[in-house]
């Protein structure tokens, strides 16, 4: 059975432009609003990497990891990058399925 239980990441953000910092800031508080009405919208933030962005990230103290949970070329959309939760769940529940036949259970 996959973990459901609720957790908490420490994210710091370095070497932000104050335009960068307010921005991230709305989009957080947008994530907020949409969880307690209940709602499901794609987000966005438009990382400007030939500009001046140029984020120092760490999660938890530590250089941020990808997920080889799912297909990465499908994270792609044209210039777009969509990673969808959801289909990590279902990932990790599949995994966990076929650990449990693996074990016998």
């Amino acid at each position: 059975m996959r973990d459901r239980t609720k957790r908490k990441i420490t994210v710091e953000i370095d070497n932000l432009t104050e335009a960068q910092e307010i921005a991230l800031n709305d989009l957080f508080a947008t994530w907020v609003t949409l969880g307690s009405w209940g709602s499901s919208r794609w987000t966005a933030f438009f990382a400007d990497g030939d500009g001046d962005f140029r984020p120092k990230v760490t999660v938890n103290g530590e250089k941020p990891k990808t997920t080889e949970l799912i297909d990465r070329d499908k994270l792609w959309q044209g210039d777009e990058y969509r990673i969808d939760f959801d289909a990590i769940g279902w990932a990790l529940e599949a995994k966990s399925e076929k650990e449990d036949k693996g074990n016998g259970s």
